[in-house]
């Protein structure tokens, strides 16, 4: 097990609160993590008439789209001491297992984690007249809340939470590519793939990235990376970040 990532040399340009645990991972397979914090949050307050419907107890469903936004809301409803008396639906284990550290379970979660399925699934499930809150980020796609209002639905939206590109990191991201040392760029999100290819053309530095190996870990991002012009080598399925390392250890002994 020690040196199935061959002593690659991988880029993690997650946030520092979650990159710790990724590249743990990477250095246990014998991998070199490389961190560069592409993306950081801010937590957002609950807007008002959300504020007004959660304490009325309006809503039938709680709608949870990432870990943060699960943080973000129950900080938010513990400190303003509101019962949470809805129902509860996630897109991924990572937001399944945030719910259930505060208390609560995940009373509905798609096959496969992302909208499109979230929707076809979820949709028939719902009762006439449902009202439903949809947690999300300022990067969050419209999606969901399209489909579930053309459906039909009542749907509110609350962003507790936005993504920003910590200034230190593009000198420190320079840094590293200039190197060209880097084996495997590992993108976890469609923010963290949008911050590193802006800096990457701000400093004309593409060309440096031809030897790397691209890896996502599902079709958002891909499709992120494959519109700035990059060639993605592996697409994780499922959707997380153990399948993003079972697929490139696999992809690296074979």
């Amino acid at each position: 097990m020690a040196n199935l990532l061959l002593g690659k040399k991988i880029l993690v340009p997650r946030s520092k609160k979650q990159a710790s645990v990724l590249s743990k991972r990477i250095t246990d397979l014998g991998g070199i993590p490389v961190e560069v914090p592409l993306i950081a949050f801010r937590e957002k307050q609950l807007p008002d008439e959300v504020l007004v419907s959660l304490t009325e107890q309006a809503y039938d469903w709680l709608v949870f789209t990432s870990r943060n936004g699960v943080e973000a809301f129950f900080e938010e409803i513990n400190r303003l001491n509101i019962a949470v008396t809805a129902k509860i639906a996630v897109i991924g284990e990572k937001t399944t297992a945030a719910v259930s550290s505060y208390g609560f379970q995940a009373d509905f979660i798609p096959t496969v984690f992302v909208a499109e399925q979230f929707v076809k699934e979820f949709v028939p499930i719902l009762e006439n007249g449902q009202q439903i809150l949809i947690v999300k980020g300022n990067r969050s796609r419209e999606y969901l809340a399209e489909e579930l209002k053309e459906a039909g639905f009542q749907v509110d939206e609350a962003i507790l939470y936005e993504t920003y590109l910590p200034t230190e990191s593009e000198e420190l991201l320079v840094g590293e590519v200039n190197k060209s040392d880097l084996d495997v760029l590992l993108f976890t999100s469609s923010s963290t793939a949008h911050h590193f290819m802006q800096i990457m053309k701000k400093y004309h530095l593409v060309e440096k990235l031809e030897s790397c190996m691209v890896i996502s870990i599902g079709p958002i991002t891909t499709e992120t990376l494959q519109n700035y012009g990059m060639h993605v080598t592996i697409t994780a399925n499922p959707y997380t970040t153990d399948s993003i390392l079972n697929h490139l250890v696999q992809y690296l002994t074979n």
